[in-house]
C-alpha cells in the first residue's frame, strides 16, 4: 500500500531545521495526495522553511497544509515557501505563518502564490508579523486573482 494521506501534529517540540529537512523527504512519496504538518513552535528557521518548500516536488500532491507559526522563518523563509507556487498539481494550500518575523518583502513573495498553475484555494494566516503597507497591498491583490483566497494578518 502506498501513502496517500498524511497528517502529522508535532506542535511544540524541538523539530528545528534538521527535522524540517527530514520531513521534506516526504516529497519522495509518489502517491501522496494530501499532507498536513503542524510544526508550530519548533525552533524552525529560514533553512527549515526552505527544506519544506521542497514539498512542491511531491508528484501527486493536491492539498498541503503547513502550520509553522511561532518559529523564526522570517522573510527568507517566506520567500522559500513562495516556491510552492511551482507545485504542478497543488489545488489547495494553507500556510499558517503567524509570529515568524515576516515583513513586507516576505508578504510580497507570498503574494506570488497567485501564479500557481492549479491552485484553487489559498489560505494565508500571517498574524503577529511585521507586515506594513506594501506587504498588505500585495496580499490584498490576491483577492482579485481568481483563486478562492483567505488572508489573515
Amino acid at each position: 500500500p502506498s501513502l496517500r494521506f498524511l497528517t502529522l501534529r508535532l506542535f511544540g517540540n524541538k523539530i528545528r531545521d534538521a527535522g524540517a529537512r527530514a520531513l521534506a523527504a516526504l516529497k519522495e512519496a509518489p502517491s501522496l495526495r494530501s499532507l498536513s504538518i503542524e510544526l508550530s513552535e519548533n525552533g524552525i528557521g529560514a533553512s527549515g522553511a526552505q527544506a519544506l518548500a521542497a514539498l512542491k516536488d511531491t508528484p501527486s500532491l493536491h492539498s498541503l497544509t503547513l502550520q509553522v507559526s511561532g518559529n523564526s522563518i522570517g522573510d527568507k523563509g517566506a520567500l522559500a515557501l513562495a516556491a510552492l507556487r511551482k507545485a504542478p498539481l497543488l489545488h489547495c494550500l494553507t500556510l499558517q505563518l503567524g509570529k515568524n518575523g515576516i515583513s513586507d518583502s516576505g508578504a510580497e513573495a507570498l503574494a506570488g502564490l497567485k501564479e500557481a498553475p492549479s491552485l484553487h484555494s489559498l489560505t494565508l494566516q500571517l498574524y503577529g508579523n511585521e507586515i506594513g503597507d506594501s506587504g498588505g497591498e500585495a496580499l490584498h491583490a490576491l483577492k482579485g486573482s481568481g483563486i478562492d483566497c483567505h488572508v489573515y494578518y
